[in-house]
């Protein structure tokens, strides 16, 4: 399985942990291997999910202090919102992902799972964080 197949994974997953955060790690993992008719989880999305998880109060003050005057994170779509945690974690914490290739992979998983309109601003969020 691919990184970008990992990150699909993992966005359903920390979508599906939005929801309930009351779920155990152990319960997260057998809804997602159900629904997504799977034996295990990768590696890779494994390592996202629980960065996610561990950092999502640290994730979502960057990202609430990077939003537009008046606007709030509660007011994004769940899948927005999971797609942005998915990719700053990468781009903060991953050593091996580029920040502009955590990018373009989020804008690809808004092509396969939010509204065209979001991609815009979730690459204008996004680029907010950019390190050169």
């Amino acid at each position: 399985m691919n990184q970008h197949d990992s990150r699909r994974i993992a966005l359903q997953t920390i979508y599906l942990y939005n929801q309930d955060p009351s779920l155990t790690a152990s319960e997260l993992e057998n809804n997602v291997k159900s629904a997504l008719d799977l034996d295990i989880l990768p590696a890779y999305s494994q390592e996202l999910v629980s960065g996610v998880i561990d950092k999502q109060a640290e994730l979502r003050d960057k990202l609430s202090a990077n939003l537009k005057q008046g606007w709030r994170l509660e007011r994004l779509s769940k899948t927005s919102l999971a797609i942005l945690e998915v990719a700053l974690y990468e781009m903060l914490y991953s050593p091996v992902i580029e920040d502009r290739s955590a990018i373009n992979e989020a804008l690809n998983l808004c092509d396969e799972f939010d509204d065209p309109k979001s991609k815009a601003f979730i690459n204008g969020i996004l680029a907010n964080f950019v390190q050169e």
